[in-house]
């Protein structure tokens, strides 16, 4: 385990799905720093097209905005997004979730920020999904299918230009891996308290 004394200002929330992401983005959030997620504006994106928010709508969604605007686009607008309102918040922190390309890593750091990457046991992490009742389309699939979008969000295809999911390649650039095996939520909260010494 990597320990840190201080996160950085900006925070890149990586992972996979059922890890924990949104628990540790919401923690975040309570000291200070403002939680988004790629992936809600996605979904927002896809409620103005009239279509479901599966994997593979978010996928395809998500690959064409990068083919169009580049691989960087969404990081560098939440980014700028977050420095043009910080004093009027008074946020201490970005702390960024849904990171599944390299791209979007490479702009995290090169602000100065880290990766976190959190995982799970597989079928641990989909029983979390299903009790918990998101209410996400992409979380109605049954064990198999579930892990067969997994693994093709986790490696791209050989003739990627760039635009494909590769949470693998994320995982492989994290600057802090966190295994979330706890046996409920409030273990992993009090874990990841400590770990980076959280202070309100």
């Amino acid at each position: 385990m990597t320990r840190m004394i201080k996160l950085p200002e900006i925070i890149g929330i990586a992972g996979t799905s059922g890890a924990g992401k949104d628990t540790a983005g919401h923690l975040l959030a309570n000291y200070g720093y403002k939680f988004t997620s790629l992936s809600d504006t996605l979904r927002a994106e896809l409620d103005v097209l009239g279509k479901e928010h599966t994997r593979e709508n978010l996928r395809g969604l998500s690959s064409a905005w990068h083919r169009e605007h580049g691989a960087e686009y969404l990081t560098l607008r939440t980014i700028t997004k977050y420095h043009n309102e910080k004093e009027s918040f008074g946020y201490k922190g970005l702390a960024i979730g849904s990171v599944r390309r390299p791209a979007e890593a490479r702009v995290i750091q090169a602000h100065d920020g880290a990766v976190l990457w959190l995982d799970a046991d597989r079928r641990v992490r989909f029983e979390r999904i299903q009790t918990a009742h998101r209410g996400r389309a992409e979380d109605a699939a049954s064990f198999d299918a579930w892990c067969q979008d997994e693994d093709t969000e986790m490696m791209p295809p050989s003739n990627d230009d760039g635009s494909a999911l590769n949470m693998a390649g994320v995982r492989d650039m994290a600057d802090v891996m966190i295994d979330n095996s706890f046996e409920d939520e409030a273990h992993f909260r009090q874990h990841f308290i400590e770990l980076f010494e959280l202070e309100k």
